[in-house]
């Protein structure tokens, strides 16, 4: 069965990754890619970027059953209602689907 990946590039706010906002957007978020058939494959802190540019503060690489579920899950109702949340705890977010 084809898996189609989605990377995930967070970099937090100031005081972004310990507050109320983000623990509420990490839990529905969540709950929506699950919702979308999302399945999380890995989860990186990031310490160091070797190259150019601003490291983020993590990747987390999710697979979804196809390309439709993922670009589904990250434009859903639910996930537009979670991004003032997002807003609060992120300097900048990128959600990337690949080939």
């Amino acid at each position: 069965m084809e898996r189609y990946t989605v990377v995930l590039e967070g970099t937090f706010n100031e005081n972004g990754m310990n507050s109320p906002e983000f623990a509420e957007y990490s839990q529905r978020s969540n709950t929506n890619g699950e919702a979308f058939g999302g399945e999380v494959q890995a989860k990186y802190m990031i310490k160091e970027n070797l190259g150019q540019n601003e490291a983020p503060h993590f990747v987390i690489i999710v697979d979804y059953p196809s390309e439709d579920a993922a670009k589904k899950a990250w434009s859903s109702e639910e996930y537009k209602a979670i991004l003032p949340l997002r807003d609060v705890a992120f300097k900048e977010v990128k959600i990337l689907l690949t080939k």
